[in-house]
């Protein structure tokens, strides 16, 4: 056995435990954002849905793609959503058009 071997095991274990980690801290901002809605706190709301955001960019680049990867399939399943008029937020608030503009405006 090389030098080298037990330093990519150790990359290996390290980096899928980060991979573990961002997703309990992903399931830790799903909660905190649940007990920020139930107590009424904008503050709570919103930091933990930035949280959110910020994991998921964490955790693609961890799980080995490109951020900008995940700004392309999001734009793509936003736009699936408005066809389909997922949970309704399109024909009655026209939230997922606003949401696409606010993402990808075209000049």
């Amino acid at each position: 056995m090389t030098g080298g071997a037990p330093v990519v095991e150790v990359d290996i274990v390290k980096g899928l435990k980060a991979i573990e980690e961002i997703k309990v801290e992903m399931l830790k901002a799903q909660w905190a954002m649940q007990e920020g809605s139930l107590r009424g706190s904008e503050e709570e709301i919103l930091q933990s849905l930035a949280d959110l955001v910020a994991l998921s960019y964490l955790l693609t680049r961890r799980m080995g793609f490109d951020f900008s990867k995940l700004d392309r399939t999001l734009l793509q399943r936003l736009e699936e959503w408005k066809v389909e008029d997922h949970h309704k937020v399109e024909t009655q608030w026209g939230d997922i058009s606003l949401l696409l503009s606010y993402l990808a405006p075209e000049e």
